[in-house]
């Protein structure tokens, strides 16, 4: 009875997963076909707003919160600044002058808000440093750098890095999903049980397994849209996606754990909030950015 209440409520959270990322690859594939750059600001502006206000709940129990509204609220306007700003025309893509202005705010205001308080040991330093982890996470690893990743290359029309979007989204996400399948099915020696215990070395190769299909159908598909990125650079391109991936799945599980939270939200059935979403393209939105400059691709 118990293994077969055991398989009921995999095949439970299967169903629910599975219901939950077909209606977000509907939802994708619409913006995507609609090729317009105020709806991929809209869907980037909700994930990213979204997602920061779930980071934030996750310290819910802990004091600190008015850095952590600084910070968060910091991030915010400098992630949706430079989403107008690229869609206007009026920010250039090396420009970083709000990340850093942004980042030098959040300091300044996170010590100047302590100062209301008394010295508490290491909870007056800790808040500080929530801010900026605030700051930086969501708003900046995911909101300012897939907004820039959406304008390019600098070939034309509206959304020119559409498919380059949709690259680094199919890599990461059937990173995950390379993972659940392998890991579920023949997954036996844990990777890293002190952080997830569910996670498997069988898993964590098959993620790399999969990630490399997601890249060469997106590759194929997109015909000549996605020529410019050569197959030795979309490989290795691919491979550290994956790898970082995995890496911001596992970064969510230490905050999770680390604040005792099961779960960061429940907007989605299956998969949780939307920072268990976005967890991974926090950290391959980035990587893919400066990939792209430092190879000269673009």
């Amino acid at each position: 009875m118990p293994d077969e209440a055991n398989k009921s409520s995999k095949a439970e959270v299967f169903r629910s997963r599975l219901t939950s990322t077909l209606i977000l690859w509907a939802i994708v594939t619409a913006v995507f076909v609609s090729q317009n750059a105020w709806a991929f600001f809209g869907l980037v502006s909700f994930l990213t707003i979204a997602g920061a206000i779930e980071f934030r709940g996750l310290f819910s129990k802990f004091p600190g919160d008015g850095c952590r509204t600084i910070g968060l609220v910091v991030g915010l306007v400098v992630a949706l600044h430079t989403g107008v700003g690229l869609i206007c025309g009026c920010l250039d893509q090396g420009d970083y002058l709000w990340e850093l202005v942004g980042l030098v705010v959040v300091v300044l205001a996170g010590f100047c808000w302590r100062f209301r308080n008394g010295i508490e040991g290491r909870q007056s330093v800790d808040a500080v440093g929530d801010s900026l982890l605030a700051y930086v996470y969501v708003p900046v690893l995911f909101g300012c750098f897939v907004f820039r990743l959406i304008f390019l290359p600098d070939t034309g029309g509206q959304v020119p890095g559409a498919w380059l979007i949709l690259f680094m989204i199919a890599v990461a996400k059937f990173t995950d999903m390379g993972a659940y399948i392998t890991g579920s099915l023949i997954g036996k020696n844990k990777m890293a049980p002190h952080l997830s215990p569910a996670k498997t070395w069988e898993g964590f190769f098959g993620a790399l397994v999969f990630a490399q299909l997601a890249a060469w159908s997106v590759w194929a598909l997109s015909g000549e849209t996605l020529a410019w990125i050569p197959p030795v650079h979309l490989g290795v391109l691919a491979l550290l996606i994956s790898l970082v991936s995995v890496a911001g799945d596992l970064a969510e599980s230490i905050l999770k754990r680390s604040l005792e939270v099961k779960d960061s939200g429940n907007l989605m059935p299956g998969i949780g909030g939307i920072l268990d979403l976005i967890d991974s393209l926090c950290f391959a939105a980035p990587v893919t950015y400066f990939y792209l400059l430092a190879t000269g691709l673009v």
